[in-house]
């Protein structure tokens, strides 16, 4: 009889430990982690709330949720998505006036302004919005013309991509950008690392892909028959491919990020009497403008004619017209 106290006592302290385990089990929300995958205690993550904002110490936005009980503790479910608890007003109408200049053609007034958003958030002591991030590393990446430009936009794009998780919308037009710079030295690697990286294009440059280039072609408008036939082969895949690798070949001799040719294109058809019936050979002829030997208009010159079909035609057709193509890396 004397025992039974110890023992309502042990059964009671049995109760609170698994009472105590239950409650630890429901915290959905858990610890906070580390966007790499690393752990850091509930404790911790409030005394960091206040003081860093750097996105690779916080877990991404974005997982989707029912309730406030299944984001981290310093998100909340909102729309059925976790977003951060806190925020700075002026970086979300300074980060609307930079979306209106992109779309007004102002972009360097629109990163300056995304720039200014960044440090309204930080000046709050507020995490930067993931599409805030994604949406200023694109126009960097858009716009920037030289090596200084292309490594700010990869460093922004590196927070772009830990402060979001993959699908994220912004996060595919960055994911876009950074592929078509990979031949200009870009180390993709050290984006997976745990720290950002002080400097992401280590490389040595290689050449580059048909899917970092962007082909302009301008032909005048007119109404000679063929012209339209013309216009729609050049959109092509052929004759797109052709251009192409023109360009990778002159790459290769000059490393430049543009080339341009000027050429002109005569079309004509011949007459040929096949005895009962008449036929009308098409023939196309394209010259270049410049009187150099090798490059890239040369190339196209003469690469251009086989990846250009025009059906005969049904009577004799003379006409000549002009053809400008410029090839930049994005």
């Amino acid at each position: 009889m004397k025992l039974r106290p110890v023992a309502r006592a042990a059964l009671l302290s049995g109760a609170t430990f698994l009472a105590g385990v239950a409650l630890f089990a429901c915290n959905r929300r858990g610890a906070t982690l580390d966007p790499r995958g690393e752990g850091t205690s509930t404790t911790a993550s409030h005394a960091s709330d206040d003081t860093d904002t750097t996105p690779s110490k916080r877990p991404p936005t974005g997982t989707s949720c029912a309730g406030r009980e299944d984001c981290p503790s310093d998100q909340v479910c909102v729309d059925r998505s976790c977003r951060y608890r806190t925020t700075s007003i002026a970086g979300e109408i300074l980060a609307t006036s930079a979306a209106a200049q992109i779309e007004a053609g102002d972009w360097e007034g629109a990163i300056r302004t995304y720039d200014q958003s960044i440090e309204a958030f930080n000046t709050a002591h507020a995490p930067v919005p993931p599409e805030l991030l994604c949406e200023s590393a694109a126009i960097i990446l858009r716009t920037s013309t030289d090596a200084e430009g292309r490594e700010r936009g990869a460093q922004r794009a590196d927070l772009c991509f830990r402060s979001s998780l993959p699908g994220f919308p912004q996060r595919e037009e960055v994911r876009r950008a950074v592929a078509r710079l990979r031949f200009e030295g870009l180390d993709v690697a050290l984006f997976d690392r745990a720290d950002p990286a002080e400097r992401f294009f280590t490389a040595e440059p290689s050449r580059p892909t048909v899917d970092a280039l962007a082909i302009d072609l301008q032909l005048p408008e007119s109404d000679d028959a063929g012209i339209e036939t013309l216009r729609t082969q050049l959109a092509g895949e052929a004759a797109r491919r052709a251009i192409a690798d023109c360009f990778v070949q002159d790459w290769e001799l000059r490393h430049e990020r543009s080339a341009n040719a000027s050429l002109v294109v005569r079309y004509s058809t011949r007459l040929h009497d096949m005895g009962t019936y008449d036929v009308y050979e098409p023939e196309l002829v394209i010259e270049r403008t410049t009187s150099a030997e090798d490059g890239f208009e040369p190339c196209v010159a003469a690469a251009l004619p086989s990846a250009i079909t025009f059906p005969r035609g049904a009577r004799v057709v003379a006409w000549q017209t002009s053809l400008d193509i410029s090839v930049n890396v994005q």
